[in-house]
């Protein structure tokens, strides 16, 4: 879960793993697309790569009225 002022949170739940291998050249490769200056920290020590292959999320905002809650359920 991660949260932030005025109430509102996100939920994430799902299969976390550390690739290793073609797959962690893969994951690598997606993520350099979207942060360009990711190959800068694979030099920091005891850098890892997670992945995350969600099952479900939430986004909840409580400070508006009526409290918004939106969810997905992915396979």
């Amino acid at each position: 879960m991660i949260g932030w002022d005025a109430e509102q949170t996100a939920q994430l739940e799902g299969i976390a793993d550390l690739p290793t291998g073609a797959e962690l050249a893969v994951c690598k490769q997606v993520y350099f697309a979207t942060w360009p200056d990711g190959p800068q920290r694979e030099a920091w020590p005891n850098i890892s790569y997670v992945r995350v292959r969600p099952r479900s999320v939430r986004f909840s905002d409580f400070g508006a009225v009526p409290a918004r809650i939106e969810e997905m359920q992915l396979r």
